[in-house]
């Protein structure tokens, strides 16, 4: 059985349209196989569906927060205060010079670890 993803409200979606197809190509459509995946898929969409007002909220909030603080006031807010990684702030679409710092960083790290050995 896939995994589904339920990290966000389009991953929500996309996993309800996943269990949509995986329950239209079960043999019986009476199945109880069949049948859970319809309603999983159905109880899915509806969770997406309710969970779009909050999202477009959170959306507004945080480009409104994009707008009033500096790069180095916001990624204190958001790294800090709310715990997110880089990651997640960059995904909001912001591109806070801490956040490459950051990334930059651990790629350097990485680096150094793996040594530099090179062999002919």
């Amino acid at each position: 059985m896939p995994n589904y993803d339920l990290s966000s409200i389009g991953a929500v979606a996309a996993s309800a349209e996943l269990a949509r197809v995986r329950a239209s190509r079960e043999p019986n459509q009476d199945s109880y196989n069949a049948a859970w995946l319809h309603g999983y898929a159905d109880a899915l969409a509806n969770v997406a569906d309710a969970l779009e007002p909050q999202q477009e909220l959170m959306d507004a909030i945080i480009g409104y927060m994009g707008e009033q603080h500096d790069s180095a006031e916001l990624y204190d807010i958001l790294h800090e205060a709310l715990s997110m990684s880089d990651k997640d702030i960059l995904s909001l679409g912001f591109d806070l010079p801490q956040c490459r710092e950051q990334i930059q960083q651990e790629k350097s790290d990485q680096k150094k670890k793996r040594g530099n050995c090179y062999e002919r």
